[in-house]
């Protein structure tokens, strides 16, 4: 399939040309290969000039479902989950959601009691560690369900890095062409070091320029006003209350 995207090939080829290695060896293109994905790293990590914080891109978040079985407390969160946008929501009339914990607040819980029921808390916590995927993360619920139950939540994932040559970068065409100005600013920047007449930090002030027009891009098509009431199942409503959010952001707004 066509595509206007850039590949991390065009990317690291463009980084190369830019340090005057048009025919460049093994070592010189594992370099840029470096350089690329360094970028990479912080074009996904943005600072939002606006706020000082950094910027939760709208298209590095999912929406999901998480079944849960009865007898069964713990689950693994996909891979690259780095952290909830909109927790474990359900439609069931017949339950609370449940409420973040910390682990240890779980694990004094259950050695208090072994009960089940609906889950009214959970706790993330570490998963198992492998050289391909990374670290991962997994959720605990408590008391342990009594009953089948399908959660939706929404969380914010680290895409993998590229690979091979054809592999494409997340994000539209411009922010495969906002990867591109970033890698060459981390050359000009730590590996050119003013040879040639290139001026210091042109090419990381375009990246800055691109980057903070793609986040008011982006807050503009994804900005909510007003999500209303949020409601946690329970008759009295204790948890009832008005709400502002950026679905770019990992904090609600009360």
């Amino acid at each position: 399939m066509q595509t206007l995207k850039l590949k991390f090939v065009d990317v690291y080829t463009k980084v190369c040309d830019f340090l005057g290695q048009p025919s460049p060896d093994e070592d010189q293109i594992q370099n840029a290969k470096d350089i690329t994905l360094r970028a990479y790293r912080k074009f996904l990590m943005p600072l939002d000039s606006s706020t000082g914080k950094t910027y939760r891109w709208s298209f590095l978040q999912k929406t999901t479902t998480m079944a849960v079985v009865a007898g069964n407390d713990t689950y693994t969160l996909p891979i690259g989950f780095s952290g909830f946008i909109l927790p474990f929501t359900h439609i069931s009339p017949l339950s609370y959601n449940p409420v973040e914990k910390p682990l240890d607040f779980i694990y004094l819980q259950k050695s208090i009691t072994t009960g089940s029921g609906y889950p009214r808390w959970y706790a993330l916590k570490n998963g198992n560690f492998d050289t391909i995927s990374g670290d991962s993360s997994q959720v605990i619920f408590f008391p342990v369900p009594s009953n089948d139950i399908t959660y939706y939540y929404t969380y914010i994932f680290t895409p993998q890095p590229p690979v091979n040559d054809d592999d494409l970068f997340v994000g539209s065409e411009f922010a495969s062409e906002i990867v591109l100005q970033c890698a060459l600013a981390v050359a000009e920047i730590f590996e050119k070091d003013g040879v040639s007449g290139q001026i210091q930090g042109l090419h990381n002030t375009e990246y800055e320029k691109l980057v903070q027009q793609a986040i008011g891009e982006d807050k503009r098509k994804h900005q909510v006003s007003n999500l209303g009431q949020m409601y946690n199942g329970k008759k009295d409503f204790d948890f009832i209350r008005s709400s502002s959010i950026y679905l770019n952001s990992s904090q609600i707004i009360p």
